[in-house]
């Protein structure tokens, strides 16, 4: 290997390279997203902001800017905020499906330092693929769920 920044592994069957690789993009994905979420606050029904600096972050839905309407994930950034920082009710009031989605990405932590663990170690790595499309068609109802009854309400 040519690059200094690529850690050498131990013997792998072909496939567990690109395993490992994913395993580390997702846990590099999980640990900003919750360390954001206690970093930030939450102001008004609508803001978040950078609590040190009070500069609230640009709003992100296209749906809700160009047709006024909110999508299924409306809600879930501030969801994620509220949740760190142990407000249930105002998360869930944000948008309840942020519950299952949070919870999600902090099993990635231990999960993904496991599935590492075992490629490093010579072992093969879980398969939670049935698992997983469970899970997220959970979240997807609840987000449809949910979304359905803000249009209807």
């Amino acid at each position: 290997m040519s690059s200094s920044l690529v850690m050498p592994l131990p013997d792998q069957e072909p496939g567990q390279r690109s395993s490992w690789t994913f395993h580390v993009m997702m846990l590099s994905l999980a640990l900003p997203v919750l360390g954001l979420s206690f970093l930030l606050n939450v102001q008004g029904p609508h803001d978040v902001v950078i609590p040190w600096l009070q500069i609230p972050l640009p709003p992100t839905c296209g749906m809700q800017r160009t047709f006024g309407l909110d999508c299924p994930g409306c809600g879930l950034t501030r969801s994620f905020i509220c949740l760190a920082h142990g407000d249930l009710t105002a998360s869930l009031a944000y948008n309840p499906g942020g519950i299952l989605v949070f919870a999600l990405v902090v099993f990635q932590i231990p999960y993904r330092l496991a599935q590492l663990g075992r490629i490093w170690s010579g072992r093969t790595a879980w398969d939670l693929t049935h698992f997983s499309l469970w899970m997220w068609s959970l979240i997807g109802l609840v987000l449809l769920t949910q979304w359905g009854a803000k249009l209807i309400l």
